[in-house]
């Protein structure tokens, strides 16, 4: 499961080593900046829209990134049943390639309350 910390003026999302194949990448990091909504999601696994290009398992787990064909292009690690953070991205402002990161952490109520 991917761990979210908030360190160093931003939002710092690291995933685990399985989650790297269908992520390309080890970890993220969102500046303070950047960020432009933040948002508790109760079932993050029903916010994801759109094509995707990651691992899909129907109701269960969804990995990867989410949206394409739509605009809108979403950084998913959500579980059923653990809740999850989305955080809203200006991609000009963090120079990354989507608009949202959308990831289950069992702690995401805290972690909303610290960065509102």
């Amino acid at each position: 499961m991917a761990t979210i910390d908030i360190a160093d003026g931003g939002v710092r999302v690291r995933f685990s080593s399985w989650e790297r194949l269908a992520v390309w990448r080890d970890e993220v990091v969102v500046p303070s900046s950047a960020i432009k909504a933040v948002e508790l999601v109760e079932e993050p696994v029903r916010r994801t829209r759109g094509g995707r290009a990651g691992v899909l398992i129907s109701g269960v787990l969804k990995v990867g990134y989410w949206g394409l064909g739509t605009g809108m292009r979403q950084l998913v690690s959500a579980r059923r049943g653990v809740p999850g953070l989305r955080i809203e991205i200006d991609r000009a402002v963090a120079g990354l390639p989507f608009d949202e990161v959308l990831v289950s952490a069992p702690n995401a109520a805290d972690l909303v309350g610290v960065l509102v």
